[in-house]
């Protein structure tokens, strides 16, 4: 188990670096673990200074200052490839959590007992891989503010944030932020565009052939991010596209998905 968690710390340390080495001049503000909806890590994501719009540049190419705590549009995170850092994460967390609990990753079930001891896990390794980016590496984290993100569960933002930096000044413009925004009305749904629903409509057909191979599967996905109105598709919709094609290129086929899980995915945006 310590052989585990030691390498997931090392991974977290070599992905934030490579991210940071590429855009520390940028003026990072923020580094966040990002899990999916279905609370398996999905990458590491950070924003910058540089990335904010201001009045001297074009609006459509820049990040709004009111989506600066905004995960799912920040615009620097690692590559979604079968060989990356965060990949090789995902597959060792998913072991170490199977070895530790039967039932597979406690925080998709109901216990609250067991989602705290995993998110313990999570925020111990985040802390400890930013504590040894401080000592060994000499960097100087003290502007930015590191938090855990999933879509399904905003409080695990809050309760990250306030361990993971005691002493920012970043966390209670954080705070701030997302209290404002859960004082206003949140739409009950979001609109999909037509290419949106015709790549959802694609995906369906997809996983309906009556021998599921998910070979096959991720080959045909990856044609899909081919289309050139992919990169306007719903964010989601791309992340989703993105897995399943990742599935083609792991030997091992540890992070290959079952019919019933993209289904169950496809539903999500059916219901929403």
């Amino acid at each position: 188990m310590l052989d585990h968690l030691h390498t997931l710390k090392e991974i977290l340390i070599k992905e934030f670096y490579q991210l940071y080495d590429q855009y520390s001049d940028d003026g990072i503000y923020a580094c966040s673990l990002v899990f999916d909806e279905f609370l398996r890590v999905d990458d590491l994501a950070i924003s910058t200074e540089r990335s904010i719009f201001n009045d001297q540049e074009d609006r459509a190419q820049y990040l709004s200052e009111n989506d600066r705590w905004n995960v799912a549009k920040w615009r620097y995170r690692t590559a979604h490839t079968t060989n990356n850092g965060m990949s090789q994460f995902r597959a060792l967390l998913d072991s170490y959590f199977k070895q530790q609990h039967s039932f597979g990753n406690p925080l998709l079930e109901h216990g609250k007992l067991d989602q705290a001891n995993t998110l313990d896990v999570l925020l111990q390794l985040f802390k400890q891989a930013r504590e040894a980016l401080e000592q060994d590496y000499g960097l100087d984290l003290s502007q930015i503010l590191f938090f855990i993100h999933t879509p399904t569960q905003p409080e695990l933002e809050l309760q990250s944030v306030t361990y993971l930096n005691p002493e920012s000044s970043l966390r209670q413009q954080f705070l701030s932020s997302k209290q404002s925004k859960n004082n206003v009305p949140t739409p009950k749904s979001f609109k999909l565009s037509q290419s949106d629903k015709d790549l959802l409509i694609d995906l369906a057909q997809l996983v309906k052939l009556e021998a599921y191979d998910y070979l096959q599967v991720a080959h045909q996905a990856y044609l899909l991010t081919l289309e050139p109105h992919f990169v306007d598709a719903n964010l989601y919709i791309q992340k989703l596209i993105q897995h399943i094609t990742a599935m083609a290129t792991d030997t091992e086929g540890s992070c290959a998905m079952t019919r019933e899980e993209i289904q169950e995915r496809l539903r999500q945006f059916e219901r929403a």
